[in-house]
Parts: C-alpha cells; structure tokens; sequence
C-alpha cells in the first residue's frame, strides 16, 4: 500500500538544503541532525509503500539491503541526536547549535510517527520511535549523572562541617548553574510548546529531592539536620525565586524538596535539640550568679553601676537560638519553642530574686539587687521589642513576672529609707506640724534629700525607676498622714494656713525628686488639688473641687473623702454628706481610664 509525504512538509523541507546538497553521512557529521531525519523520512517513505522514480518495483534483495541500511542509519541518527541532547548544558555555540537542529529532527521523528498511525500495512520495526519520550529519558539521566557528579571549589568546600554539606551543596549549586543556564541558552533550541524549562525544572528537583531522601535515611547529627532543613527551607526555595527563574520556571509545580512526612522527624529532632540546649545554658547562668551571691561576691563595677551579666548572657543564647531556627525555616513560625524557656527562667530568676531578699543580711544583698535590676529592665525591654515572636499568654505571663520583680526590687531599696524616715513622717498633719509651720517638713525634707543623694550604684535608666517610685511613696506617705485626722482646722484661717503648707510642701516634693531623676511628672498636682479643698470655704466649690479631684483621680474612695474633709471641723455633717453624693454621683461617669491610680495606694483607717 502506497502513500505520498505531505506536499509542503516536502517543500520545507527541501528549503532547507543548501544549494550544495549533502550525503546523509555529510550531515550527520556535521550535526545537520534536522536534514539528516529528513533524508532518512524521504528513503523510509520510498522503501515501506512508494514506487521508484523509475516507475519499477523494487527487488525484493535490493529492499532488503536498503531497508538494514536504513535502520542502521537510523539508530545512527539517534544516537547522534543522544550526544546533541547530553551536550545540552555545554556553553559553547556549536553545541546550542547541534542541539536545535537535534530538536528539529526529533519533532519530525515525532510527526512520522503519528502519521503512520493513520497508514496501514507494514511500518519500519522502530516506529513508533517515540523519539520525544527518548529524549526526555536522555535528559533525565543527564540531570541525574550531572547532580550525582557535582562537586563544590576547594575554597568553598573547606567552608562547610561536613561530607554531607559539601554534597548538598553541591547539588544545589549545580541545580542553579544549570537553570540559569536552561533559561538563558537552552530555552532557545526548544518550541515554545515543548515548554523545556519546566521540563528541567522538574528533572532537577527530582534529582535534587532523591539526593536528600538518600541522606535522610541515615542518621543525621545536629549539624547536618539543621543544614540539610535549611536547604528544604530556605536555600532551595530562595534559588527557585531567582526572577531570571521565575519568568520561565513555575516553583509551585515543583513543591518542596522532602515531604512533611520526611521532614518532621528532622524538625523534632531539631528543634528539641535546641530546646535543651539552650535550657541548659540560661539554667547555668542563673547557677552561677546564685553561688557567687552564697559566696559574698560582689558584682562588678562599671562606669559606677553594679552590673550583672546575667541578662545579655540569657538573652544571646535565646536570640542565638532564634536566629538559628529563622534560618533553618526562614520564618519564626517555630521559634515559640525557645522563647517559652523565658517564663520557667523568669520564675525561677524571680525564686533567686526571693531568696537574696530573705538573705538581706548578707553584706552583698543588696548589691546584687541593684545590679539585677538592670536585668530586670533587659528582659523588659526584650518582651516588649520582641513580642511578635511571643505567644500572647506567655508575653502576658513574662512582663508580670518581671514587673512584679522590679517593684519588689525597688522597694526593697526604699522600704529602709521609710523606716529611717518615720519619725519624720509622724509630724505630718499633727498640730505641730501647722504651729511650726515649716520645721517638721523641713526635717523631713532635709532626710529624703540625704538618701536621694546616697543612692548610686544604679544604671541610669535604674536610677530614675527607683527614684521614681520613692517620689510616689512619699507623696502616697505623705497624703496618708494627713488623712489621719490628727489635726481640726476649726476655722477659715487654720485651714488657709494649712492649705499653704501643704501647696508648699508639694512644690519642695516634687522640686526635689524631679531635679534627682524622678519622671513622675503627674505627681506635682496631688497635694496642690488637696490643699484647694482644704482652703475652699463655700460648699459648691468644694462639691466642684472634689468632683474634679476624683475625675483626675478615679480611685478616689468616699472614705477618703471623709477623712480629708473631716480635717475642715467647721463643716456640718449634712455640708459634708452633700459633697460625698456628688462625688458618687459623678464619679462612674466623669472618669477616664487613661487617669493615673494614686489613692488606692493611701491606706486610710
């Protein structure tokens, strides 16, 4: 049965020939691998159904030598093709060049074969050729003997650990040489259709992804787990979003190099490392700064403060440990692990903290204290600039547990300065304190003075903290003692005097601690606001003053109000009842919540 080429197919292809036509052994030497596959297509279709030219059937002999010629010719062509396809990656031009015509030839390998499907009759024992699948098998194995084979430089070989390493990266780094490659050079040999950069994308991952699997099986060390999940990760990921990549690459087909089955035992494995790694680490640095404590030593001085390492050291092992799982995953989605340690290492810190407290004989105690203060504030301030990696409870559980170490810090550094101070304190708002008129405060004034002088040791930010505090705890001391009811101001005079005293006291208070370092700013309008009510004598001014000292002060209690208008003997029980209904009918309402909290912290009996 006979059947003709098509017509233009013919046409084209005889276009192609140069004026001087060659010998299929000419091209075929010369890697014109596309005319060759014709001329061999021309001598197949004459042999399996066309009459000679002559118009005389062929001799069955003569068939036969032209038809064993032919597939020998044939499986040349092939493997001609087979060499243009391995050289692929080659940079040179006549290699590209061998390569597309290579391509052209398997195309029409491919259209052969489809058109004897539609034929027929005997058909040539090596069709279909399925040259396309041969030569995707041809670049797979090229792919796979390119990655088996690849090999780091020296100098960037003696940079890495491990066998291991070297051999992952090695392959990635052949992974993205050969890529580039493809998408620049390669991609022009092939029809858009054949869509051959996806293709070696596919191949390369493949490749890439049993490599790692191999080496999975075996078991790894701490080293080698990290890098090999820092190439699954990050380092692979990153290469396949090269925008000279992407542009023909589509990643998202591609998938990650190991499946979460392979890769969360690694993970685990890991992570659980550093986990106690680092538990071990913070753990002994809280044991050593406890028996340097036990032993009497003394922190170091720098710069005039007492400083402890404690913190920096605490806080570079966890961000060394961060750092180290960002780079493993490229995200922080597992860091929590480690910055979770700080909650147990903050409560067995704030146990350290108690056990000093209870120590305070011990000469060094309250060295240590002020040393670890800075501390404190170090952890502070890394919860507070880090919290995005913090889950909310533990963040939430981690800044109580340090503020509730810096007040009990503190005040163990002012609670001695209250008791010496205390028989100062016992003047306040007694008749002595208004007949004198400036020397019981003086005296007073004159001791805090003394101890704001003396307090050192502390880091500046410290300073202003402890300072601070001590400025709110005598000016809470000091409205206590005058809620105390130890004194009447029978009358408009007594109480102007006692107004002014109080108004002047605040104004040397607040003079004194701020000048000293204090920032409590909001402090300096307590005893002023006081003292008004003090010297108002018309009830719906003081109704008006008491409703605004409560709107600045929200916690203000009726109680309170009692025992500071009670000081005003003049007033009846019924004038004093109408202030206390309007300060409760306005409060719940009048209120701000950004308000600072004062006297809930005045205890009145």
């Amino acid at each position: 049965m006979a059947y003709s080429l098509d017509t233009v197919n013919t046409t084209q292809s005889l276009l192609s020939f140069p004026s001087e036509l060659l010998t299929f052994e000419q091209n075929l030497e010369r890697n014109r691998l596309s005319a060759a596959g014709q001329q061999l297509i021309e001598r197949e279709e004459r042999l399996y159904g066309l009459i000679s030219e002559e118009g005389v059937q062929l001799t069955t002999e003569r068939e036969k030598e032209e038809k064993e010629q032919l597939t020998r010719d044939h499986k040349a062509l092939l493997s001609q093709i087979d060499l243009a396809v391995k050289s692929s990656l080659s940079s040179d031009e006549d290699s590209l060049e061998a390569l597309k015509s290579a391509v052209k030839a398997i195309l029409q390998e491919e259209e052969q074969d489809r058109r004897w499907l539609k034929q027929e009759g005997k058909q040539p024992a090596w069709r279909p050729s399925e040259c396309r699948r041969h030569h995707n098998t041809v670049l797979q194995s090229l792919v796979e003997e390119r990655m088996d084979n690849a090999e780091l430089p020296p100098e960037e070989s003696n940079k890495l650990r491990s066998s291991l390493q070297r051999d992952v990266c090695g392959k990635g780094r052949r992974l993205q040489e050969d890529l580039l490659r493809v998408v620049k050079d390669v991609k022009g040999c092939y029809p858009e259709d054949m869509d051959i950069c996806n293709f070696y994308g596919k191949m390369y991952h493949q490749a890439f992804s049993a490599g790692m699997r191999k080496i999975e099986e075996y078991g790894l060390g701490m080293d080698d787990c990290s890098y090999l999940l820092y190439w699954v990760n990050v380092a692979y990921p990153e290469i396949l979003q090269n925008p000279e990549l992407t542009m023909e690459i589509n990643p998202e087909m591609l998938g990650k190099l190991l499946t979460e089955e392979l890769t969360t035992p690694l993970e685990n494995q890991c992570l659980t490392h550093k986990e106690t790694e680092v538990q071990t680490l913070i753990n002994k640095v809280l044991m050593v700064e406890e028996q340097a404590w036990m032993k009497g030593s003394v922190p170091e001085l720098r710069d005039d403060c007492y400083f402890s390492p404690l913190a920096i050291d605490v806080i570079q092992f966890i961000n060394a440990a961060v750092k180290s799982i960002e780079t493993v995953w490229g995200n922080t989605s597992k860091v929590q692990i480690i910055v979770c340690l700080l909650k147990d290492f903050l409560n067995s810190y704030k146990e350290f903290q108690d056990k000093v407290l209870k120590g305070s004989n011990n000469s060094n105690s309250r060295i240590v204290i002020m040393a670890n203060l800075a501390c404190v504030e170090q952890f502070r301030d890394y919860i507070v600039n880090k919290a995005d990696i913090f889950p909310v409870d533990v963040k939430e559980c981690c800044l109580s547990i340090v503020a509730e170490m810096k007040n009990i810090g503190y005040t163990s550094l002012t609670s001695p300065i209250h008791k010496d101070l205390k028989s100062q304190y016992s003047g306040l708002g007694t008749p002595v304190w208004l007949e004198e008129k400036k020397q019981v405060f003086e005296k007073l004034f004159e001791g805090i003075n003394k101890h704001t002088k003396e307090l050192k040791g502390l880091t500046d930010s410290c300073h202003q903290e402890l300072l601070s505090q001590l400025h709110l705890e005598v000016t809470v001391e000091y409205v206590r003692r005058l809620l105390k009811r130890k004194i009447k101001l029978r009358d408009k005079e007594m109480q102007e005097q006692a107004a002014r005293l109080v108004c002047e006291d605040g104004q040397r208070l607040h003079k004194l601690f701020t000048e000293a370092g204090s920032r409590e700013e909001w402090l300096s309008d307590i005893l002023p606001k006081i003292a008004e009510v003090l010297k108002l004598q018309d009830i719906s001014s003081i109704q008006l003053e008491i409703v605004t000292l409560s709107q600045a002060y929200p916690d203000l209690s009726e109680f309170q109000v009692s025992a500071l208008l009670s000081l005003k003997s003049n007033l009846s029980a019924s004038a004093v009842k109408r202030v206390k209904k309007t300060l409760l009918d306005n409060q719940d309402t009048s209120s701000s919540q950004d308000a600072p909290y004062f006297f809930s912290k005045v205890q009145v009996k």
